[in-house]
């Protein structure tokens, strides 16, 4: 078992069993419906889970020839009341108060947390060396990702692994919703010591981290814009699509690539960020929309086609940006500072699927 007041923990679960797995077995749905209303679309049969004894678990996912593994475990909501979880991003009340209202109300499989933290020796021996042993389950999951578990079952080298990841710092990748609302269920039930969060947490590196480009639907004066970027970027034509870097942001306007760059030296945190720079130095200061309207922007997730979007721009007249995704050490920074990253900043993903674990 883990030490008294580890913030990591074993923990006794129901786990799907191998035949009903790919029938019972769901992908996350975070619902936009902030009534919570069938927030996590998984019915619940007793028969399609068998107990499990106290364990932590080595869950990998593998897409596209790529895999993401990552140790399922409990984490103490202590823990996120003391900043030893911490998020990177703002979460809507509404929100909050629905994922409240479902978890009091509705019986079903929980949303495991996303964390991130910086691997030790434990850890990173424990998943070379787990992955090599024969699973307790191994499937096609939801939008054919594969879906692999392993039982890390009670004993000294578990127990060391517990210790570690006890002693760390993680970061939120995905569940600031879940996270804050697991916070308002604890302090409503007087803060009880036991108190759980179930997560899978993964390296620093360990998950896929992408971005969301801005457009600007048109009309849109080609050359005001220009002029516009100059003021606070080095503009360079590129006659195409470049791959997107931090401190370079593409920019497709009257049919032309340019990329735009600057020397300045960034602040720390938030202000620093590509995103937040482009806000501040020409989002902001954008002519407004014919007829005094307002500009809007569109968030557009960065695994869209640049090339459709560029063709949108053509139809409207608009324009499009293109952003890389912060790095890992940029998210902490803004993490560790008590900052929150502008909305549609960074996307994680693959997402953990819902329905193989259910708490005893």
């Amino acid at each position: 078992m883990s030490p008294p007041g580890s913030s990591v923990r074993l923990f006794p679960a129901r786990v799907v069993r191998p035949e009903w797995a790919r029938k019972t077995v769901t992908a996350l749905s975070d619902s936009v419906d902030e009534s919570g209303i069938d927030l996590y679309r998984v019915a619940v049969d007793p028969d399609a889970y068998a107990d499990t004894p106290v364990s932590l678990y080595v869950y990998r996912q593998t897409v596209g020839g790529a895999s993401y593994s990552g140790v399922v475990c409990e984490v103490s909501v202590q823990a996120v009341a003391d900043g030893r979880v911490r998020g990177h991003e703002a979460v809507h009340p509404q929100r909050v108060e629905a994922l409240v209202w479902h978890h009091a109300t509705m019986d079903g499989p929980p949303a495991l947390v996303e964390l991130l933290h910086r691997a030790g020796p434990e850890y990173t021996r424990t998943l070379d060396e787990v992955q090599r042993s024969e699973p307790l389950l191994d499937f096609i999951g939801p939008h054919g990702i594969q879906q692999t578990v392993w039982r890390l079952p009670e004993g000294d080298a578990t127990s060391a692994l517990a210790e570690e990841l006890g002693a760390t710092d993680f970061y939120i990748a995905d569940g600031h919703h879940r996270a804050t609302a697991a916070l308002e269920e604890w302090e409503t039930a007087g803060k009880p010591a036991d108190a759980g969060l179930l997560c899978v947490v993964h390296p620093m590196d360990g998950l896929r981290l992408d971005s969301f480009h801005r457009r600007v639907p048109g009309p849109v004066d080609p050359d005001a814009l220009i002029r516009l970027v100059s003021e606070g970027f080095d503009v360079r034509e590129t006659g195409r699509p470049t791959v997107p870097v931090s401190g370079a942001i593409g920019m497709y306007v009257g049919h032309r690539w340019f990329e735009l760059t600057d020397d300045e030296e960034r602040p720390a945190g938030v202000a620093g960020l590509d995103v937040a720079v482009l806000q501040a130095r020409v989002l902001d200061r954008l002519d407004p929309a014919p007829g005094g309207r307002t500009r809007e922007v569109e968030t557009i997730p960065a695994t869209a086609s640049v090339d459709q979007l560029a063709l949108r721009c053509d139809v409207d007249s608009g324009a499009l940006f293109t952003l890389a995704p912060p790095s890992t050490d940029a998210l902490v920074a803004v993490a560790d500072a008590g900052e929150v990253m502008p909305p549609k900043t960074t996307y994680f993903d693959p997402k953990p699927a819902t329905g193989i674990f259910l708490r005893r």
